[in-house]
């Protein structure tokens, strides 16, 4: 399972398989609110999503985070990218 590291708004959904892992973070995170598209697409891959709790409040997105997304400390991330081979930074 690759573990799919994404920083940016813009994403290739093609490249994410089933049972994959993906991490919004840093502007990333955007793209894990409620009704997004793109998450849409996502969550119809994999159901693995996963965005980062400091990033999502330093935005002011908390109550806008779509609920199959869990929201995840830096530590949770630690262990993803430990868990998880290859990883894909986006």
């Amino acid at each position: 399972m690759t573990l799919h590291t994404i920083a940016k708004t813009t994403v290739n959904t093609n490249l994410i398989l089933p049972n994959d892992v993906v991490l919004f973070w840093q502007d990333g995170v955007i793209l894990a609110l409620k009704n997004s598209v793109i998450l849409k697409q996502i969550l119809s891959i994999t159901p693995y999503c996963y965005a980062l709790s400091n990033d999502i409040l330093a935005r002011g997105l908390i109550s806008l985070i779509d609920q199959q997304v869990v929201i995840i400390e830096m530590a949770d991330v630690v262990q993803l990218t430990v868990q998880h081979s290859p990883q894909l930074a986006w």
